[in-house]
């Protein structure tokens, strides 16, 4: 079961992944008009311009056996690297999005899988149109946060609430 818990010091071994909840798209507009039903499916959708509470837009990436789950982008942390770096590079090489930490939503444990996640709240600062993962198949989809709460693999749905009931 993931629990949220407050954030708290704690030594960078305790810490073994990161998850990123992207609430801003750059301003730009990706999004296809005539198969917006579709965009639960794959599609990539952007928001334009920056949204938060109730019009707030969430970045998630296709995950699982052969890509058919959403996920939040994410993982571990590597050596000689803080959690603020490892969010940066794995929302760049999931989702192809350059974007800068603006805080940490806070610290949720999952006590079935025995490791706890760091999550931040990320300001894009640029989408790229061609990425690391993207080449091998991986899609990026933008949708509001509430669908993307319900679209989200169980795993992460927690996360998304917490960012919900901010």
């Amino acid at each position: 079961m993931l629990r949220s818990q407050g954030v708290h010091q704690s030594s960078l071994l305790d810490i073994i992944t990161v998850d990123l909840v992207v609430l801003e798209a750059p301003n730009v507009v990706s999004r296809d008009a005539d198969n917006l039903l579709s965009t639960l499916f794959g599609e990539l959708v952007c928001a334009s311009g920056p949204r938060r509470g109730k019009d707030a837009m969430v970045l998630l990436v296709s995950g699982g056996k052969e890509g058919g789950k959403w996920v939040i982008p994410g993982g571990g942390i590597e050596q000689n690297e803080c959690a603020e770096e490892a969010a940066r590079r794995e929302l760049e090489e999931e989702a192809g999005v350059k974007a800068r930490a603006v805080e940490v939503i806070g610290l949720f444990q999952d006590d079935d899988r025995k490791h706890r996640t760091t999550v931040f709240l990320m300001e894009v600062v640029e989408e790229l149109s061609v990425w690391q993962e993207g080449e091998h198949g991986r899609r990026r989809i933008w949708l509001p946060l509430n669908v993307g709460a319900e679209v989200v693999k169980v795993a992460h749905r927690p996360i998304l609430n917490a960012v919900l009931a901010r």
